[in-house]
């Protein structure tokens, strides 16, 4: 055991110090439809001395809602006021709009000290503000920058983002000044409907509280997160469903305040790090809905040894420390005899796909390609793909594929500058066939494509392959290549067959039909976020799925189908299901063994045994399936103590 956390800290050290070293200098080409704000019409000093606030909100307002990268230079640019996300028209107003640094260190965004509206803790402010209260704040990003909130500002949150489907914050530092005061460092919380939002290399320094999360809807996946010197909480949430990995606390306060009964976080491969304080408080204190996996709190100073986890429900079990293996806040289920505990699939972390030189960038302009003209662009972008370049990119605008792309060769990155792809008369198959090439990774990346039931990739390659912050991706997979998926939603289902292996975060299906089948493969997921009818995942003829922290939406016709159908196979799933029109899930789960058939109703496995209830639907603690464990007798929920993951 100990073992174990000595190695998982060591790899959340590595990811947090390296993990974004190769995007340490984002510089997109000439051609590539960047906005870049220190040049005309903008000319932003980025001095450290000019108040910068003008010429930045003309930069966003003259470029709303295009998947327009407003970049900025490495720089220090001072704001005297918020910095607003611009409106566009109806419904789409604040979307799809990306603020983009040159490096997380040296693009800074700093709140001029003493500036007025930022003096009254109790009346927040942010410096950033990226949307209001609507559904449609697709693709909205902040990316490798620093914002710094001043001196003499305590009323200042450092940055309100809002998103939906698919959007993130990356590589993005949040820093307090005036000795750390300020309300809030990352708000995800001043609105409803936010999510779902991915966070990955992200530190908040400061605040009263590091991140804020509110409102039954929608979700929050994060991946190597760091909360410093918080005054209230490391993290507040109240509603949300969130899914947390590699989460680093140094506070002499709680690292995880989960504050009422909606509120449901899966936590994996963390460090709470205590600091002295009058006051001893546990790291984590929950009234919700709380799974812990691989918690480490060694070296804390002000963490008692019975309340590392205080648990006010549920069981009502709380637990010490040091170490937590597996803890549940509330009963678990199975309807076959299995263990109370996750599969522990093993976890590889994203391949980091280096930034590379101009000379070793091509484009479909260079063939002729040209986008926004709804002219063909396939043979240009398959003449750039066959230059023997590494980068292929293609510039802001969209693009018509109506033929399949095969990618081969040197490419080991497909960058859209937040390009659009419209597939066109596209016939069957798909648009990208990923074919072979070097035994690299290959990245494709930062791409919307139109909402037409089409396919973009198809993954037929021994390589691994990784979709990242692409929104609208349907995907087919005959290859035995890896596949990551990192901040993307589908618009149709992904199936997976023998030997091949899915690694997911955040990753967001709102359709008709179920999301994943996994007919033998292996399949990791954290933050999986789904809506309208069909199962969500199938797994059968002996794969295994674990799905650790995530979101069903029970929107759309009455659900015949079970949440989870499992056929002889293997499966452990932790999720928060939402219904506002009265049309959840009615079985969570049908598990086929040896040809005998069982199900898990909504309603729990006996009155005395009843899933958690959550805004219309439930609360799925665990729901364990382990193939050929055991035989075939039914067993029901138990309580189980709270280190060990067993009754």
């Amino acid at each position: 055991m100990h073992s174990r956390i000595i190695r998982l800290l060591g790899s959340w050290l590595a990811l947090t110090i390296f993990g974004g070293a190769s995007a340490e200098n984002i510089v997109f080409p000439e051609d590539a439809g960047v906005i870049d704000v220190s040049k005309s019409p903008y000319f932003a000093k980025g001095d450290g001395k000019t108040d910068d606030t003008e010429a930045l909100q003309q930069a966003l307002m003259e470029n709303p809602n295009g998947n327009r990268i407003i970049y900025l230079p490495n720089g220090t640019y001072r704001l005297s006021t918020t910095l607003r996300w611009p409106n566009g028209e109806g419904d789409t107003a604040q979307r799809a709009t990306i603020l983009q640094g040159q490096s997380r260190a040296g693009a800074r965004l700093e709140l001029v000290d003493y500036s007025a509206g930022f003096s009254n803790p109790g009346r927040p402010r942010p410096m950033l503000w990226t949307g209001g209260a609507h559904q449609r704040h697709h693709r909205n990003a902040v990316r490798n920058l620093t914002l710094h909130t001043g001196v003499g500002n305590p009323g200042a949150v450092g940055l309100q983002f809002k998103a939906n489907e698919q959007g993130c914050i990356r590589d993005v530092t949040v820093i307090a000044g005036g000795q750390g005061a300020g309300a809030t460092g990352i708000d995800l919380g001043h609105v409803d409907y936010n999510g779902p939002v991915f966070l990955k290399n992200v530190r908040v320094e400061g605040f009263d509280v590091g991140l804020r999360t509110a409102f039954s809807v929608y979700s929050v996946t994060a991946e190597s997160v760091e909360f410093v010197h918080q005054q209230l909480a490391g993290i507040r949430n109240s509603g949300q469903v969130l899914s947390l990995r590699h989460v680093r606390s140094t506070n002499a306060v709680p690292a995880v305040l989960n504050v009422d009964p909606a509120s449901m976080i899966s936590l994996l491969d963390s460090s709470l790090q205590g600091l002295p304080h009058r006051r001893p408080s546990p790291a984590i204190q929950n009234r919700g809905v709380i799974f812990l996996r691989d918690l480490a709190s060694a070296g804390c100073t002000n963490l008692t040894v019975t309340n590392l986890v205080e648990n006010r429900t549920g069981t009502g079990e709380s637990a010490s420390g040091p170490n937590i293996d597996e803890f549940f806040s509330h009963r678990q289920f199975n309807v076959f005899p299995a263990p109370f505990r996750t599969l522990r699939l093993p976890i590889r972390e994203t391949p980091e796909i280096p930034w590379d030189p101009f000379s070793r960038w091509a484009s479909p302009l260079q063939f002729g390609g040209r986008p926004d003209d709804n002219r063909d662009d396939s043979a240009a972008l398959q003449a750039a793909i066959d230059t023997g370049a590494s980068t292929i990119y293609l510039p802001n605008g969209t693009w018509v594929l109506s033929r399949p792309v095969e990618v081969r060769g040197n490419v080991r990155r497909i960058m859209g500058c937040e390009a659009k792809i419209a597939l066109g008369t596209l016939q069957g198959g798909a648009a990208l066939r990923v074919v072979g090439g070097t035994n690299e990774p290959l990245i494709i990346e930062r791409l919307e494509v139109d909402p037409a039931a089409k396919v973009l990739v198809e993954h037929a390659a021994e390589r691994t392959l990784v979709i990242s912050s692409c929104l609208g991706v349907s995907m087919l997979w005959p290859g035995q290549g890896e596949l990551f998926l990192e901040d993307v939603q589908s618009g149709a289902g992904l199936t997976m067959g023998p030997g091949q292996r899915l690694w997911a975060r955040q990753w967001a299906g709102t359709f008709e039909g179920t999301k994943l089948v996994n007919n033998g493969g292996l399949a990791w997921l954290l933050g999986f976020k789904s809506g309208l009818g069909g199962a969500l995942i199938e797994t059968a003829a002996g794969g295994k799925t674990e799905l650790l922290g995530g979101l069903c939406v029970s929107s759309g016709i009455w659900k015949s189908e079970p949440m989870f159908r499992l056929r002889d196979a293997s499966g452990v799933f932790v999720l928060g299901e939402s219904s506002f029109n009265s049309t959840p899930f009615q079985t969570i789960a049908t598990e086929v063994r040896k040809g005998v058939t069982r199900a898990l109703p909504a309603s729990g496995l006996t009155q005395d045994q009843p899933l958690p209830q959550r805004v219309g639907g439930i609360a799925l603690p665990l729901y364990s399936a382990f193939d050929g464990v055991g035989n075939i007798t039914p067993r029901v929920a138990q309580p189980q103590n709270p280190r060990s993951g067993r009754p």
